[in-house]
């Protein structure tokens, strides 16, 4: 089987209109973002487009990571204009530490569901199944890719995202969050070496975590 090229994948709305073909009328893509980075909470988007939505627009729509800062800032207010509901939550820190970054992940997820109104009869996920939201649910691999509600949401999710770790960049000079966004490139582990850890970085994560065995062991 030829390897799938994800980048060259534009999402579409086959898996919305096998389940608006069942009587499922409110459908939400979730997506999340913000697994990956050191410092900050992981954070989710739940989206419920209208049926047979159509508008220029979402010729242009892809998973987030594909598209550039400028291009998600357009998108984000169109669709959160055309949405019957959106939602978004987040996870913290401490829950990240505590309940590992997949339990997290699902936290943030359910908290953007708890967003919408009206509240959606059936779920599209990216990766992640959702049984505590009690409707009937779809995990997609890859979804933010494949499936146009699932891209709306990671659209979303991003873009909050950003901006709150850019609010957090002038609460917590020094680290850079603004230009990285709590992710491990090298500008920000040289930084955590010179200031150590924030109250938003993520204690069990591996380079923040042998940054404090290495204190401990040096004490």
């Amino acid at each position: 089987m030829p390897r799938v090229h994800i980048r060259r994948i534009r999402p579409t709305w086959r898996h919305e209109r096998a389940l608006w073909r069942r009587g499922f009328g409110r459908v939400a893509g979730i997506d999340e973002v913000g697994r990956g980075p050191l410092a900050g909470p992981v954070m989710a988007a739940a989206v419920v487009l209208p049926p047979h939505y159509k508008a220029p627009w979402v010729a242009g729509l892809r998973d987030s990571k594909m598209l550039s800062p400028r291009q998600r800032e357009a998108l984000d207010p169109l669709i959160r204009r055309a949405a019957l509901a959106f939602g978004v939550g987040a996870a913290s820190v401490e829950e990240i530490d505590t309940l590992g970054i997949v339990g997290a992940t699902r936290a943030a997820m359910l908290r953007a569901l708890d967003q919408l109104a009206p509240g959606p009869d059936s779920l599209l996920v990216d990766a992640l199944r959702l049984p505590e939201a009690g409707l009937p649910c779809e995990a997609l691999v890859h979804g933010d890719a494949l499936c146009c509600s699932i891209a709306a949401a990671s659209v979303v999710a991003k873009v909050a995202r950003d901006r709150l770790m850019a609010e957090l960049d002038g609460q917590y000079p020094g680290y850079g969050l603004a230009a990285h966004k709590g992710y491990p490139t090298p500008e920000h582990l040289r930084q955590l070496a010179c200031l150590g850890p924030s109250p938003i970085h993520r204690r069990s994560f591996g380079p923040v975590r042998a940054f404090l065995d290495g204190n401990d062991v040096g004490q």
